[in-house]
């Protein structure tokens, strides 16, 4: 643990060979240390030359966790990284599968649900989303829109009106409000 902190310590100061060493020596130390697979897979990563290199630790971090929604969320994060964007939505949505109580990965998969004209499923998560946070706007006004994209035109206007109580004037709100052609105020 404490060679993957160093190792993490020497790349947020752009120091990679030390943060490589250091992410090395703590694979050798424990090879199933999960958090070091995923830490040097990012920073393989940022070098283009050694992605597919740094989607081996993602892949191994995977095999060895395949139940944990943190190991899912940064394969996504890098295969979005890699413009693979049809396999990233499924690893966010495992990400969320696996952890329905975490905010960040319950948006992430909607959000990326709705990009690839999942509506149904987008939906689902929205309202989890918003069931998780429900003094959060954005939340409202994202589910909002996914029943606005489905013609639940009641429902969009509720989300979005919710939204407005609780973030008044947001102008996308607002501006989403206005194409269904309904009142801000029922």
């Amino acid at each position: 643990a404490i060679y993957h902190r160093l190792g993490d310590v020497f790349a947020r100061l752009n120091q990679w060979s030390e943060a490589e060493r250091f992410q090395r020596a703590a694979l050798e130390a424990q090879p199933d240390h999960i958090a070091a697979h995923l830490s040097y897979g990012t920073m393989l990563a940022r070098n283009s030359s050694r992605t597919s290199e740094a989607e081996q630790w993602f892949r191994r971090a995977l095999r060895l966790a395949p139940n944990d929604a943190s190991v899912h969320h940064h394969y996504a994060e890098f295969l979005s990284s890699q413009r693979r964007t049809e396999e990233a939505f499924q690893y966010r949505v495992k990400a969320a599968e696996l952890a329905p109580e975490d905010y960040a990965l319950v948006m992430a998969a909607a959000s990326s649900l709705r990009l690839h004209d999942r509506k149904l499923e987008a939906e689902r998560w929205y309202r989890q989303a918003v069931k998780l946070r429900p003094q959060e706007a954005r939340a409202h006004t994202n589910l909002g829109a996914i029943l606005h994209l489905l013609g639940r035109t009641q429902e969009a206007a509720s989300s979005y009106r919710e939204a407005l109580r609780l973030q008044p004037d947001d102008l996308t709100t607002l501006s989403n409000l206005a194409k269904l052609g309904v009142p801000a105020i029922s």
